[in-house]
């Protein structure tokens, strides 16, 4: 199977992602759940306020990472790329859907944006490539790589 296959199921099956974030030379890293869409873009909901969210608004090139096998062998993702508010209704509409059937969560999101009355945002991560790390499907120990721009 393509790398670029297994990247995009593995992306539908994770749950949870880990986003680094930089400040002054002094990396940070929270976990949020995350949703992807049909372009392997992330997306999730996080307070402005937040210590990532005010420096993704500051310096928007970020990291994740995404386990999605934890015990032996292992799975998991990592991409880099940049991240950035998402203010437009029809993409907030059509993610939101997907978010709350995954996570069972944030289901007043989408009517309390439309009426000004959400605290939290939709963030989306762009990214410029991944990286696999899958011991199931390539027993070789080597990381692969995708490069999506």
């Amino acid at each position: 199977m393509e790398v670029e296959d297994l990247i995009k199921r593995y992306l539908g099956q994770g749950r949870a992602m880990q986003i680094a974030t930089m400040r002054d030379d002094q990396p940070w890293v929270c976990t949020v759940y995350y949703i992807e869409d049909e372009n392997q873009n992330l997306y999730w909901l996080s307070l402005p306020d937040r210590r990532h969210s005010r420096e993704i608004a500051k310096h928007n090139k970020i990291a994740v990472a995404i386990p999605i096998k934890v015990e032996q062998p292992v799975i998991g993702l990592q991409a880099e790329g940049v991240a950035a508010i998402v203010a437009d209704v029809a993409v907030i509409s059509k993610i939101m859907e997907r978010y709350t059937e995954r996570h069972k969560v944030g289901n007043d999101f989408y009517n309390n944006f439309l009426t000004g009355k959400n605290q939290h945002v939709l963030y989306r991560f762009i990214p410029t490539n991944f990286g696999l790390f899958d011991e199931v499907t390539f027993n070789d120990g080597v990381r692969r790589e995708w490069i999506t721009s």
